[in-house]
């Protein structure tokens, strides 16, 4: 049933249909890996960023965990919990890693982008993420695991393990203009734009950015069809001419709340 068919169906049947189209996972555990070299991990810097003894940083896919801090700057609630969690991980299986390395290898910083597994074959992201270390994220073409990343952080969310129990979801309406960095914002969609490059979505005083070239990625909805829905997305809020946005990359990022 299209969403235009549902429109006319009903504003209760709508909200049902897209809060299961976007908030559901498949529950499943990731598949295992046992090929590949068996690399040496020198020092664990973060929840999802570690050294190896080769010299290449290897930046996890799939999770992000609060920061840890740098110089004058405090650490993040939880980012010394999931940094200690991901190196008994590493302990655990001997300091001795596999890498499943994304479609897209290297970040703007120049880490390798990788899927992580222990000698055994265990996904730690996937472990990482079902302890509640961090959050899913979905960078695009890196899209490989997303159900069961996605299944593992419900399981935390619903314990309410590590990140869940501080109630991170922010409502959008009152946000403070100067809040920046990852987070999860919660609010109504007032309307949608559109440019050249982007279609935008109004939330509050937040404004939600896709890029004509990932919708792609939306075939079973357009981003339209959220204007007048409660959803909660996830992300990084950046600050351009007076004004807080969020880059919203693959649907995984939203989901209808209600």
């Amino acid at each position: 049933m299209t969403l235009k068919r549902l429109r006319s169906a009903g504003p209760f049947l709508l909200l049902l249909f897209l809060a299961l189209l976007f908030g559901s996972a498949v529950s499943a555990s990731c598949p295992s890996l046992h090929s590949g070299d068996l690399l040496e991990v020198a020092e664990v810097f973060d929840g999802d960023t570690l050294l190896l003894v080769d010299g290449r940083r290897i930046r996890l896919i799939g999770i992000n965990t609060p920061e840890t801090g740098w110089k004058e700057t405090p650490g993040e609630p939880h980012a010394k919990a999931a940094k200690r969690q991901l190196e008994r991980l590493i302990a655990k299986s001997g300091s001795w890693i596999r890498l499943e390395k994304g479609r897209q290898q290297r970040d703007r910083y120049r880490r390798l982008l990788a899927h992580v597994y222990s000698q055994d074959g265990d996904n730690l992201i996937e472990a990482l993420l079902q302890d509640g270390a961090g959050f899913q994220i979905v960078f695009p073409p890196n899209l490989n695991h997303l159900h069961c990343y996605s299944a593992a952080e419900n399981r935390a969310r619903t314990a309410g393990r590590g990140v869940w129990a501080d109630a991170p979801v922010i409502e959008t309406v009152g946000l403070a203009r100067s809040v920046e960095g990852f987070r999860l914002l919660r609010g109504r969609i007032e309307e949608s734009q559109s440019s050249r490059r982007s279609i935008w979505l109004k939330f509050a005083g937040v404004k939600l950015r896709i890029d004509r070239s990932d919708l792609d990625h939306f075939t079973a909805w357009q981003p339209e069809d959220l204007v007048g829905q409660e959803i909660e997305a996830r992300g990084w809020i950046r600050r351009y001419k007076g004004s807080q946005r969020m880059r919203i990359r693959h649907p995984s990022a939203i989901k209808v709340v209600w």
